[in-house]
């Protein structure tokens, strides 16, 4: 699925080379924006409940290099899903283990769901309430591009699967914490790389497509009303 997306994106290129690389600009820009402050959404957090980790290793830092993962990146451009390299944090540090775990698992995720609403509001105050110009078509090419990466990103990272935070809420939630004391190691790494190899080869698409394009949709819905 992900050399499919690159050939995708080699025929593009061929066919409307000016076109296909605005695209591809837009979509760096909104991938790192959506990723780094993802990441340093985790940092910050934690950094407010106690622990200094993220900090003293320079990851509350808007470098792009501080914060991408080749695979995870690769993945975002071509699948629209993906990783950034996992802000380090040492729950010992917490004031308040159990809530300050849960507030650090999600703050990624609510800055995701924050920029989605931002670039679907955007998106459709600029295409109900302005001229139609060539900028006008840049603007919502970029505002729903932004909007449905992050909307992606949030809903990929509750996915339970280590090391997504969707996994650390349920291991909170669910188990007290536990579950990361019943997996071995091996274990661990053996379910991150099927995880990978599923996400490469693009198996999960069709059902997180679903999942992300219902959610995409009964916002558009909400907001064409209300804005």
């Amino acid at each position: 699925m992900l050399f499919s997306g690159i050939n995708s994106f080699i025929s593009s290129l061929q066919a409307d080379p000016l076109g296909t690389i605005l695209e591809y600009v837009f979509l760096g820009v909104c991938i790192l924006l959506s990723l780094i402050l993802h990441e340093c959404a985790h940092g910050y957090v934690a950094l407010k409940c106690g622990d200094p980790t993220a900090w003293m290793l320079g990851r509350l830092s808007l470098n792009p290099a501080k914060h991408l993962d080749p695979i995870g990146t690769l993945c975002m451009v071509f699948l629209r899903v993906g990783w950034a390299k996992p802000v380090p944090v040492n729950p010992r540090n917490f004031r308040h283990y159990r809530r300050d775990y849960i507030l650090v698992s999600i703050a990624g995720i609510t800055v995701n769901f924050i920029l989605f609403l931002i670039g679907l509001a955007a998106y459709i105050l600029i295409r109900k309430h302005t001229t139609y110009t060539v900028v006008w078509y840049y603007l919502l090419q970029f505002f729903s591009m932004l909007a449905q990466i992050n909307i992606g990103l949030a809903i990929f990272n509750l996915i339970p699967v280590p090391p997504l935070d969707g996994y650390r809420i349920l291991n909170q939630f669910a188990f007290g914490g536990k579950l990361d004391q019943s997996l071995t190691p091996q274990t661990m790494m053996i379910i991150r790389y099927a995880f990978l190899a599923l996400c490469i080869t693009g198996v999960l698409s069709p059902a997180l497509g679903k999942v992300i394009g219902s959610v995409f949709n009964f916002f558009l819905n909400l907001f064409w009303k209300i804005l």
